[in-house]
């Protein structure tokens, strides 16, 4: 990642990942295997040598639950030193609970609520109220770690998985925030949470396919568990969707979920995407979680230079074209709608310039292949059914317009004629 030049907002421009599960790598004694340790540096060197080759001239690593509750931590730490040259950093809890939350905030148009990270060993929860970070918690309560504990049938079964509730419940009983209060939402990142995502729109025929910026109902979540609960951890792995890696642990993070949105009483939680990643990133970089427009828009300059299609006055002149609509149309000159108008104006670019009949279609589908920070999947919907509409495709248009307030519709419509 580097720093982008609106300040506080990133941009991934390489990316790798790779599943450890040192969770796993831990025996009854908390000390890490030697295969656990030596996996660690073997991945630590191949990331390293990934971002030098994306051009990073400078490197963090960080630890988190794992390897802070490992007896023999000192040794991993040792030997990537010695053999690498590189110092791990061992996170506490509350900052990991802390730079997750600044990363989610990145990511999604949200300032007050709570911020929930399920990991393999163990869960962070954040509050934050009007962009601030008022108070930050760590569980023991990982998806690989308590599905290997409390789920050991294959598949778990239903008392397996009510004693693990029980468990869960009476954790966060001890010390955890209290439930939401009117305003606050409650944001999910990890692996647990987007994986849940994609399965439940897969499920509901759902027009979106990104789990970022997702809004997962309780309900919902249920329905999908049981779904993975009839089948055994080999056929999980089959289910589109659901990694190899993630096949073992996926109850055990669907319950985790579930629990804290009980317990929070919350009927919902929106996905994010970003996460502990982008939070390091930026407090590395000393900056704030900037405001969701500003991101917004950084996210659509980068989405356009990556298809050649940016310049500074064509999309002054587009941003104008849009603005232009505001006195017929729309009094708000803070309005979503609005603002989805100028957006759609700029991206519409891509598909002009592509040759491709349908310029907005086109546009669509180039902006359906990224995860864009700043969007929760609102804001995309109108953007969509500007394109759609700018092309006069009114049924392709139909199922975004159903994920807003009928009231829009119009409006929308509208936008997409004046624009084609």
């Amino acid at each position: 990642m580097f720093d982008h030049p609106i300040p506080g907002v990133l941009e991934t421009i390489a990316e790798e990942r790779l599943d450890l599960r040192l969770a796993t790598e831990l025996d009854h004694d908390s000390l890490l295997s030697e295969r656990g340790v030596a996996t660690t540096i073997d991945a630590v060197a191949e990331f390293a040598a990934f971002a030098r080759e994306a051009g990073a001239v400078s490197l963090r690593v960080v630890a988190t639950a794992a390897i802070r509750s490992a007896r023999n931590r000192a040794e991993l730490l040792a030997r990537t030193h010695a053999e690498l040259g590189l110092a791990i950093e061992i996170l506490d809890g509350a900052e990991e609970a802390e730079l997750a939350a600044v990363g989610a905030l990145h990511g999604l148009p949200i300032r007050s609520g709570v911020i929930v990270d399920v990991g393999g060993g163990s869960t962070e929860v954040a509050r934050v109220i009007a962009g601030t970070i008022v108070g930050a918690w760590s569980f023991p309560l990982g998806a690989l770690g308590a599905s290997a504990e409390w789920l050991t049938a294959d598949p778990p079964t239903r008392k397996q998985v009510k004693a693990m509730r029980r468990m869960i419940a009476a954790t966060l009983a001890t010390n955890a925030p209290s439930r939401l209060d009117g305003g606050e939402e409650l944001i999910a990142t990890g692996g647990s949470a987007r994986t849940l995502a994609r399965l439940a729109q897969r499920q509901t025929g759902y027009p979106l396919s990104r789990p970022h910026g997702y809004s997962l109902d309780r309900t919902t979540l249920r329905d999908v568990n049981a779904f993975l609960m009839a089948h055994t951890a080999a056929e999980r792995c089959d289910i589109d969707g659901v990694r190899t890696g993630r096949a073992d642990s996926i109850v055990g993070g669907a319950v985790i979920l579930d629990e804290l949105m009980r317990h929070l009483g919350a009927g919902r939680l929106t996905i994010a995407a970003g996460g502990l990643r982008e939070g390091v990133a930026m407090r590395a970089f000393g900056e704030p979680v900037p405001q969701p427009r500003l991101v917004r828009a950084a996210s659509v300059e980068a989405l356009l230079r990556h298809h050649q299609a940016w310049g500074e006055e064509e999309m002054e002149a587009r941003a104008s074209l849009a603005d232009s609509l505001a006195p017929d149309l729309i009094d708000d000159p803070f309005s979503d709608t609005l603002e989805a108008a100028r957006l759609a104006a700029m991206l519409r670019v891509i598909g002009e310039r592509s040759g491709a009949p349908g310029a907005g279609a086109s546009t669509v589908e180039a902006l359906l292949t990224q995860d864009l920070a700043g969007f929760d999947h609102a804001m995309l919907a109108r953007i969509i059914a500007i394109l759609h509409f700018s092309d006069g495709d009114r049924d392709a248009a139909s199922p975004f317009l159903e994920l807003l307030p009928a009231s829009e519709k119009r409006l929308l419509r509208r936008c997409g004629v004046l624009l084609s």
